[in-house]
């Protein structure tokens, strides 16, 4: 059997916008930082204020990295966030490869965050692969009828605990940090190891520079440091972050 192949189907981006004077001011940068930590320290959003993320008046639409990987079976990671799916706009980066939604045979969220996991209400019955407690962290942000009504129109679901492989080529890795139970998978192509990282580098100075968001408390900042340790370890010679374009590490 050929080995698995890794594309980014769609590539991330992010639109930032708050309220002022009863409007709504739309921003946005093309610098993956500049998206993130910098246009909130502009606007002087900071987390020594007190306020949570969500209170910042500092809202986000990201869009995160989106990947297939065909082999023994065809597996897409992180479908999306809403309008992702809500405007087939999913539904047209599958048909460009000529894929519909019936040739998915199952669906991988790196977490449970809405920009990487809302899109699977697109994607009924699919085999769904996630990280063991992210469900719990879905529920947090979501609520508990929302989970479990997602939970049921999804078909078998598999909570990854442990490293265990998925298909031929394809590992999924505990790497907890950005969630509790985030996972990443490493995929062994003809004449690549590529790491779908998901969060647990949002951007490429995360991965090579460990420079990670200011929202990260301690804990958090220590998973992280760990899960790239293990991974950064396994030598990949391909990274896809969540929200950055596919790179190479230094030495590769």
């Amino acid at each position: 059997m050929s080995a698995p192949t890794v594309e980014v189907i769609i590539h991330p981006v992010c639109l930032r916008f708050r309220w002022d004077s009863d409007e709504l001011v739309y921003m946005f940068a093309s610098n993956p930082e500049q998206q993130l930590d910098r246009m909130e320290r502009m606007l002087g959003v900071s987390p020594d204020d007190g306020d949570p993320i969500f209170r910042t008046n500092v809202g986000f639409l990201p869009v995160a990295s989106t990947v297939l990987v065909r082999g023994e079976r065809t597996m897409l990671v992180d479908p999306g966030n809403h309008h992702i799916g809500a405007y087939s706009i999913l539904w047209h980066a599958l048909a460009s490869r000529g894929l519909s939604y019936d040739d998915i045979d199952v669906v991988v969220t790196t977490h449970t965050h809405t920009d990487h996991a809302a899109a699977i209400v697109h994607l009924p019955g699919k085999p769904w692969v996630l990280g063991a407690g992210e469900l719990a962290e879905m529920a947090a942000i979501e609520g508990a009828p929302i989970v479990e009504a997602k939970k049921s129109m999804m078909g078998e679901i598999t909570e990854i605990s442990e490293q265990r492989e998925l298909m031929p080529g394809v590992t999924a890795i505990p790497t907890p940090g950005h969630t509790a139970g985030h996972i990443s998978l490493l995929v062994e192509t003809a004449d690549e190891r590529v790491l779908i990282a998901g969060d647990t580098a949002m951007i490429r100075s995360e991965y090579t520079d460990r420079s990670f968001s200011q929202w990260y408390g301690p804990e958090q900042l220590a998973q992280l440091h760990a899960s790239l340790d293990r991974v950064q370890a396994l030598e990949p010679t391909l990274v896809i972050c969540g929200h950055d374009r596919p790179f190479r590490p230094a030495g590769v």
